[in-house]
């Protein structure tokens, strides 16, 4: 496969697992109708001169600047394992793709791109996030991120899966209890549906990026000796209550009095006890460690982390002791008396720690937090306002009989909301809103119909309208940013161009060259007969027929069936059901081609490479006869289908691209395709 299309395949084949998941398209798209693709104009740039056009005077044309090619042209050959492609190679290449999508826009009915303008709305947003997450919103979440890496929370929670309005009811009957003064270690035994509830919630310590970044943050703004409010994760709803928080210590100074195993233990609490009350640790513990060089350190340990010098019991509960603090300790070699002198809590936000977080920051599940922030600031930049009372109003619309809606709206005289300066009104809003009042009404009266909005029927009427309107309302402000994104990022503008190409061309060479109707049995064999004598195995094997029968009655008479008529293996069952045995006679066949040691019945019968007694044979067909030769010259497209398979579309292709050449224009400025990568 040339490097070309080795790109242009690989976007293909993204392409196709967004088709795969595409709904239908979204009423606020900037992408064209359904019938007809056509793309937005905001790639467009005054200072990109126009290389070629392809298309007919009936059709219309695609218009294709200078540095949309020269994008593709060198991010094509920046990857490329075979060195770099001449740009008049390239082009020939890029003029047949380009083709492919024309094609494909025309045809669209037939291809049911219906799913074109949605899968475009959110490649767009995935793409455009980058662009939208200023300096100031990422350092902010890092900053977060850092402060949060500093301590360590010890917390319990109560956990109810699911995410409706029944699981809200309960945790929320939960909290009430709590706030009457319920115990939250007997409320979380009782209630909660984590694994953790035997243990009253307990779930340990942990810090930043340890629990989903909602549990996170509920965590962290959580006083010590207080639960929270209810909050929902993906898990369901919580309430978390925060038993501790301390330095997160990475590094601890320590001292340490140590006694061997067998120590009385009346005798370490006396010491522990001198220890504790010392101006000085050092000189208990010159006088009373067992270490062999107590008097060359004094009991000094110096700083201690996790580097393997020390046991991890010993490190972890080192790195647990606040500083001043003297505490006893059983380990596996002994009993210590540690105090920690000092204490490093994570490394200094440097350069290189900025950046370690602001990857788990943008890869992680905060990524989430962040694109909704973003989200919100555009909304907030749009001046969208939504007037709670008319959604508070229309939440008594759920039963209410779609045919009604005309009229009930009627009543409202305030907007629904403000958005870029201008009031939105019910009755302006009445088609989208009646499409989502459908789709509840059909999904809530069958739960398993598709239905064109996305409706939660375990979430309410109200929730699943704002949840609906939200992302309306984000389709319409996230087009505005990315026509002024599309306007200052010439390479935004040719990804998404990209993308929209990979779509189409994917659709329409899945209809032209892919389809299993095209590459049937029938045709690929027809080909390959006309060119067999270009095809070789890479090594010899037997190719033939292996027929097992039920009786030896019926094998002696195909047997000779096949010696006096000359008669070759291919499709060798068919013709035995139909000339020699009756239809219905029983027989089992086999063929391929295989050589030493992938077939049994061959191995004992040809290659003799198993013993003559072996009872390889099927117990219903246990008479075989055998009908082909070894060579490594195929006789069926079957013995090199894959081969055979990747030619066939080849020739397809070549045939199609033929008839799309005869069929378009294609109109180059040489002036200007002159000064590709060179102005």
């Amino acid at each position: 496969m040339h490097k070309f299309y080795s790109i242009v395949f690989f976007t293909m084949r993204l392409a196709k697992r967004m088709i795969l998941a595409a709904g239908v398209a979204i009423s606020t798209s900037v992408w064209g109708a359904v019938d007809f693709i056509s793309m937005p104009d905001f790639y467009t740039h005054a200072d990109d001169p126009v290389l070629m056009i392809v298309g007919t005077d009936d059709l219309g044309y695609d218009t294709i600047t200078r540095g949309e090619f020269e994008y593709m042209y060198n991010k094509n050959n920046s990857i490329s394992l075979d060195g770099p492609m001449s740009v008049d190679s390239y082009k020939e290449l890029f003029i047949n793709y380009k083709m492919k999508a024309f094609n494909a826009k025309r045809r669209a009915p037939e291809l049911k791109l219906g799913h074109f303008s949605q899968e475009m709305e959110s490649y767009a947003k995935q793409l455009s996030y980058p662009y939208l997450i200023n300096a100031q919103l990422e350092d902010e979440f890092i900053k977060e991120a850092y402060k949060r890496e500093q301590e360590i929370v010890s917390a319990s929670h109560i956990l109810i899966k699911g995410s409706g309005e029944s699981s809200r009811s309960r945790i929320e009957d939960i909290y009430k209890k709590l706030e009457k003064g319920e115990k939250f270690f007997d409320l979380a035994k009782k209630y909660s549906e984590c694994g953790s509830a035997a243990r009253g919630g307990f779930l340990g310590d942990f810090s930043a990026f340890q629990m989903v970044y909602d549990f996170e943050s509920a965590a962290y703004n959580t006083p010590v000796g207080q639960y929270s409010k209810p909050f929902e994760t993906q898990f369901g709803y919580h309430i978390v209550y925060i038993h501790d928080r301390r330095p997160n210590v990475t590094k601890a100074k320590a001292q340490e009095i140590f006694f061997a195993q067998g120590a009385r233990p009346t005798y370490v609490d006396s010491v522990l006890s001198m220890a504790k009350k010392a101006k000085k640790f050092e000189k208990v513990a010159v006088k009373y460690s067992q270490r062999g060089d107590v008097k060359k350190t004094k009991g000094d340990m110096g700083w201690i982390s996790k580097n393997g010098i020390y046991p991890s019991e010993v490190v972890d509960k080192i790195l647990s002791i606040p500083v001043g603090d003297v505490q006893k300790f059983n380990s596996m070699m002994g009993t210590h008396i540690f105090k920690v002198t000092d204490i490093e809590t994570g490394e200094p936000l440097d350069s290189t720690h900025y950046e370690i977080l602001r990857k788990k920051v943008l890869g992680g599940d905060r990524y989430e937090a962040v694109k909704k922030k973003v989200a919100a600031n555009i909304r907030t930049k749009y001046g969208f306002e939504l007037n709670e009372k008319v959604v508070d109003y229309i939440s008594r619309f759920d039963h209410l009989d779609p045919n009604l809606l005309s009229d009930s709206i009627k009543k409202i005289d305030e907007p629904l909301y403000y958005l870029n300066g201008d009031a939105v009104t019910m009755d302006m809003f009445l088609t989208t809103y009646r499409t989502f009042h459908v789709s509840y009404m059909q999904k809530t009266e069958q739960k398993y119909t598709k239905t064109t909005v996305p409706v939660d029927t375990t979430l309410s009427y109200k929730t699943n309208f704002l949840n609906y309107l939200y992302s309306e309302i984000d389709n319409q402000t996230f087009n505005m940013e990315l026509a002024q994104i599309g306007r200052a990022h010439s390479d935004f503008g040719y990804s998404i161009k990209e993308y929209a190409d990979g779509l189409l061309v994917y659709a329409v060479s899945e209809k032209e060259l892919w389809d299993p109707r095209v590459n049937n049995a029938d045709s690929l064999e027809a080909f390959f007969q006309k060119r067999k004598d270009q095809y070789r195995l890479s090594e010899k094997k037997w190719i033939g027929s292996i027929l097992s029968f039920a009786n030896k009655d019926s094998m002696i008479k195909v047997e000779k069936w096949i010696k006096d008529n000359n008669i070759n293996s291919y499709n060798l069952v068919k013709r035995v059901k139909g000339e020699v045995l009756s239809k219905k006679a029983s027989v089992m066949s086999q063929e391929s081609a295989w050589k030493v040691g992938e077939n049994k019945i061959l191995d004992k019968y040809y290659f003799k490479t198993i013993p003559a007694d072996s009872v390889v044979e099927s117990k219903s067909h246990p008479f075989v006869l055998i009908l082909g030769e070894e060579t490594d010259i195929p006789t069926r497209h079957k013995n090199v289908r894959g081969q055979v398979v990747a030619d066939y579309q080849k020739y397809k292709e070549d045939l199609w691209i033929n008839s799309l050449r005869s069929r378009y224009k294609v109109i180059i400025k040489e002036d200007v395709y002159k000064t590709v990568n060179n102005h």
